[in-house]
């Protein structure tokens, strides 16, 4: 059960992930978007201030790589442009595409150019080559996650950067599937945490691998800069900071969520 209601969650015997078992409808999609905090016009926009860490921090991992004057981002998913007004006044010209039509005219009225659309081939606001995209929190709502990456790795320049924040909480569901042999109802309550009400939680480690698939060159993956906010849950954070710890000496992922650059290489 999630948000959506009752659903059936399928795993992947190759990559692991762990997917929605449910036809992929764009229409209601927006629909239960809009039962979201991030998809609701007041809530949506007060969620701005409330990742500006995070906005602040990938944006300082993005300018260490890319100068922004005279650059152009686009952000997939891009809600009600918390992240756009942050990179705009790094000084990059911003673009955003979004599901929710709200968002968009919210995103509009603050003086950004974004469109509807749910996905990268659709988007037309400019046919040029792009210096970065951004994908924050987005991509756990795709329905063909390699499909997608593939678009976004044609949409962008040789040389051009993928930025995504990504949540992975596929151990935790693994580990409620476990559970719920032994405490069925404790499993169950451990797996409704993990999915929550996500279309997909990918390894990170699969996530990699299709990156690179794709034709991306991996930058940098942690778990570090991942942490929402400064209000975050003391639990939530702590388990970012044990994440980032075992994800960087013993290259094992239990963080919920990461960083990821990857790079569309000049040749």
């Amino acid at each position: 059960m999630n948000a959506r209601g009752e659903t059936n969650w399928l795993r992947c015997g190759n990559c692991q992930s762990y997917f929605m078992d449910r036809e992929y409808a764009l229409d209601s999609e927006v629909q239960h978007t809009q039962q979201m905090t991030w998809g609701d016009s007041e809530q949506g926009a007060q969620l701005n201030e409330f990742k500006e860490l995070m906005y602040q921090s990938i944006l300082r991992r993005i300018c260490r790589l890319v100068s922004p004057a005279g650059r152009t981002l686009l952000d997939v998913g891009c809600a009600y442009g918390g992240f756009l007004k942050a990179a705009a006044a790094a000084g990059f010209r911003v673009l955003g595409y979004d599901i929710v039509p709200a968002a968009v005219r919210h995103v509009q009225k603050l003086g950004f150019e974004a469109q509807v659309c749910g996905q990268a081939a659709d988007f037309s606001l400019t046919s040029e080559p792009l210096d970065v995209i951004t994908v924050l929190d987005a991509n756990i709502y795709w329905p063909d996650q390699p499909a997608e990456l593939r678009q976004i790795y044609d949409r962008l320049k040789p040389g051009g950067m993928l930025v995504m924040r990504v949540v992975d909480k596929s151990w935790l569901a693994a580990l409620g599937a476990r559970l719920q042999q032994v405490t069925p109802a404790a499993g169950e309550k451990l797996l409704r945490r993990a999915v929550n009400d996500h279309r997909f939680s990918m390894p990170l480690g699969s996530l990699l691998g299709l990156l690179e698939n794709t034709g991306f060159r991996i930058v940098s993956a942690s778990p570090r800069g991942a942490v929402h906010s400064e209000k975050t849950s003391l639990p939530v954070k702590l388990s970012f900071g044990l994440g980032t710890a075992l994800w960087h000496t013993l290259g094992i992922f239990l963080a919920p969520g990461a960083v990821v650059i990857a790079e569309k290489p000049c040749s």
